[in-house]
């Protein structure tokens, strides 16, 4: 008798932990295309736009990112897991968020492109991050089927994540991923020095992509105005808008004027 009576408290009291450790899942975030949304550890995102097309943010795989105040050799990088469904077809990747804004923060599935904006909290020296405290900010874009055309010799603009065909060559595709860096003067500032502005460009011939970084300003002091790719060169001509005295100029804000030569 005193031994049923012991094993029905246990099994009580175990029952009482495993309900106080049942922790309710985060609700789901309702997001939309071509708008940031952000994603706790563990959320979904269900796209507003197209029925059953949703993000998961699994984990964090890795976060190698130089922590703040310390000088590193490289800014590092957060590797982020993601299950992304379309049509109840999961499919998991691993996205790695690049420090500065780089290229490989994007990925392409199923007609649309899925971009990591950020990720936080920032990293602190000797100070680990709680796994469950991750949260980061995505963007997703419908990915242009087809889509507009570049011509040699004439000049083109291309929007923050945009991308761009060059006619008569298939296969071939030229794409603005990010500004990195914009130390451009202030109009209406005196300025010692003009400044520059960096650009991130994606070309893509087939399965083959290369990241080049592209400068535009006073590159006296140092900086590409344009790069080769294969029997081609690609000229930056001009990033806008232009820089304003206490404006800050959003990420997805940038223009690319470029050129393409032969």
């Amino acid at each position: 008798m005193i031994r049923i009576l012991t094993f029905t408290i246990l099994g009580a009291f175990l029952g009482l932990l495993i309900a106080c450790d049942d922790t309710p899942p985060t609700p789901p975030v309702t997001f939309m295309l071509d708008r940031v949304f952000p994603l706790a550890l563990g959320q979904t995102g269900e796209c507003r736009d197209l029925a059953g097309f949703t993000i998961r943010f699994d984990k964090i795989a890795s976060d190698s990112r130089c922590p703040k105040g310390v000088e590193c050799i490289t800014a590092g990088q957060v590797e982020v897991v993601l299950t992304i469904s379309k049509n109840g077809q999961p499919q998991t990747i691993t996205l790695p968020f690049i420090i500065p804004n780089g290229t490989e923060n994007v990925t392409e599935y199923q007609g649309h492109t899925i971009r990591i904006m950020g990720v936080s909290p920032m990293k602190f020296k000797d100070k680990p991050i709680d796994p469950t405290a991750y949260n980061i900010i995505l963007q997703v874009m419908e990915t242009p089927v087809g889509g507009p055309v570049a011509k040699l010799d004439q000049e083109f603009v291309l929007g923050f994540g945009e991308s761009i065909s060059l006619e008569g060559q298939e296969g071939y595709k030229i794409r603005f991923d990010s500004v990195s860096a914009d130390s451009r003067c202030p109009e209406g500032v005196q300025c010692v020095w003009a400044g520059k502005a960096d650009a991130i460009i994606t070309f893509s011939q087939g399965t083959t992509s290369q990241a080049i970084t592209l400068s535009t300003g006073d590159l006296s002091q140092g900086g590409n105005g344009q790069a080769a790719m294969g029997p081609y060169t690609l000229f930056l001509k001009a990033i806008s808008p232009a820089k304003k005295k206490d404006a800050v100029i959003a990420p997805n804000a940038y223009k690319a004027s470029l050129l393409i030569q032969k």
